[in-house]
């Protein structure tokens, strides 16, 4: 080895380093590296840079739910909030010759710091999205109800344009089918904070009948409202109160729902299925 190489190799332990980022690219591993490039006088055959070796870890901790904290949202909706990583941070000296290739690499004493990983979580205070969900107290009502109409009749209409009867519902093809779901979707009334023709799926229910069994989840459709359903409440249709088919659980009216489809309506009287 010539003396103009055993002399860089000396130097490179007491230089001290000043520079600015320069190239940022990814590695194997999890790992981005960020390379600073160093103002040192080296020999004009050797490139030295700093490189930053960024490693975030394969996992997240379990998702955790997060109260309502008085800001921006519904406060009884929690939608998803992503978890950060683990990350590592470590910085090397790193010394190529003229052709780019790397001569040596090694950790600088001291470098190395860990960022916490932060866990996912549903936080309360959310928004009608996609994958969110909520909690409601769970009720029903037929088309007899007080001051829904359909008392005499045995029919009546939704807010959201849908006709129902006693013991049927006309379907989007304008057709009556005995029943009480419009398509494949049971009905239901929600808060106005939910559009029209949004699909809900409604976990840990206590409703036995007309297709149901109680804590096998089912789908339901957003096509009423109700002067007494707001906020974290939802009031199931079940054709009539006083001759309907079903069994009810009261004690399985705090369901999980989450929201699968927000509105979506395929013309001006009727919802997309």
């Amino acid at each position: 080895m010539n003396l103009k190489r055993i002399f860089f190799g000396l130097f490179m332990t007491v230089f001290t380093l000043c520079g600015c980022v320069s190239t940022v690219k990814l590695d194997a591993g999890n790992q981005l590296v960020l390379r600073t490039k160093t103002e040192i006088d080296a020999p004009d055959e050797f490139q030295v840079e700093v490189e930053t070796v960024v490693t975030t870890s394969d996992s997240l901790p379990a998702m955790v739910y997060a109260d309502y904290d008085g800001g921006e949202g519904i406060d009884w909706i929690a939608s998803y909030v992503e978890g950060i990583p683990e990350t590592t941070y470590e910085d090397f000296f790193v010394t190529r010759n003229e052709e780019g290739e790397i001569i040596s690499k090694t950790p600088v004493l001291g470098s190395k710091r860990v960022e916490d990983a932060v866990a996912p979580m549903m936080k309360f205070g959310g928004s009608v999205t996609v994958g969110s969900e909520f909690y409601p107290r769970m009720t029903s009502y037929g088309v007899d109800c007080v001051g829904c109409g359909g008392a005499e009749s045995g029919y009546s209409g939704t807010a959201g344009g849908a006709s129902v009867g006693k013991h049927s519902v006309l379907q989007p093809n304008g057709e009556w089918s005995e029943g009480i779901t419009y398509g494949s979707y049971y009905i239901v009334a929600a808060d106005p904070s939910i559009p029209f023709c949004s699909i809900l799926t409604i976990y840990d229910h206590g409703y036995s009948g007309e297709g149901l069994t109680p804590g096998v989840p089912f789908q339901a459709i957003v096509m009423d409202r109700g002067g007494a359903i707001r906020g974290a409440k939802l009031d199931l249709f079940i054709g009539s109160e006083s001759e309907h088919n079903m069994s009810i659980n009261y004690a399985l009216n705090n369901p999980k729902v989450i929201i699968e489809r927000v509105g979506g309506r395929s013309g001006p009287r009727s919802c997309a299925v």
